[in-house]
């Protein structure tokens, strides 16, 4: 029997296999089930994983399973899967929006825990949020919890805030890229050249990141701290006040939000 069966070899998948595996696992521990050749190849030259195109040899041989695809493909896998399924085994799902009901139901009231990791995993600063449903026990719990902390920092929510994080840290990335984004072209305007304006942007983003996490000061000090007033920073704060920007964000993360809850309908 294999430790774990990773179902879903794509960006996500990949990257907590990768993360694992620096962080001890063996690789014979674990299988990954990709229906995608092009992936499959790329586990197995660049990874040395042991990989299958079916899902359900993978599940047929793990105690616990990751869940690891896109939420429009959950219901075709839950349904391959279910035949080899049994209550003995661990769900954990990684898919934006799919409740812990949808797979209880499924795949006959297994233990589950719905997680929601982001994409920083691959390099092991991602963060995950975990919900457990009614079946799961503690040492399910602590299972999830070693396997996603390979790969970042975790949290334990209720279910009923799984959408929310969905929208903030699920999300959150893109933001963030977004952000960077907007502000290269806003160097390049300016007269900066891109890869000027791409080096001061990225080690901006570095270091805004680690003051963040290591002054205990806070977000609102920090900025209070480098806007003097009538100061340049001051003038660009003003002008993103003025244009709503933080109720556009809001707004922004509440799509999020209603989408993931429309992806848990199906």
């Amino acid at each position: 029997m294999a430790k774990l069966a990773i179902i879903g070899g794509g960006f996500m998948g990949g990257a907590l296999a990768e993360g694992l595996l620096d962080s001890g696992w063996h690789r014979d521990s674990f299988l990954v089930a990709e229906i995608s050749a092009d992936r499959r190849e790329h586990l197995t030259s660049q990874l040395k994983l042991r990989t299958t195109q079916r899902a359900a040899d993978a599940v047929a041989q793990a105690d616990t399973v990751l869940l690891a695809v896109k939420p429009q493909a959950v219901r075709d896998t839950l349904a391959a899967i279910a035949p080899v399924f049994d209550r003995s085994k661990l769900l954990i799902s990684i898919c934006a929006g799919i409740t812990i009901a949808t797979l209880e139901k499924a795949l006959g009231s297994p233990p589950v825990i719905r997680t929601m990791p982001n994409t920083p995993a691959a390099v092991g600063m991602g963060v995950t949020a975990l919900a457990r449903g009614q079946h799961a026990s503690d040492q399910h719990l602590a299972t999830a919890l070693n396997i996603l902390s390979a790969v970042g920092r975790v949290v334990v929510v209720d279910e009923s805030q799984m959408d929310a994080v969905t929208a903030v840290s699920g999300t959150g990335p893109a933001y963030v890229f977004y952000l960077a984004e907007a502000l290269i072209d806003a160097a390049c305007e300016q007269g900066l050249g891109r890869e000027q304006a791409t080096m001061l942007v990225y080690q901006t983003f570095v270091g805004a990141a680690h003051l963040l996490q290591h002054d205990p000061a806070g977000p609102i000090e920090l900025r209070r701290r480098v806007t003097s007033p009538n100061g340049t920073t001051h003038a660009a704060i003003t002008h993103l006040e003025g244009a709503n920007w933080a109720d556009t964000f809001k707004q922004a993360v509440s799509k999020a939000r209603q989408r993931a809850i429309e992806l848990g309908k199906g």
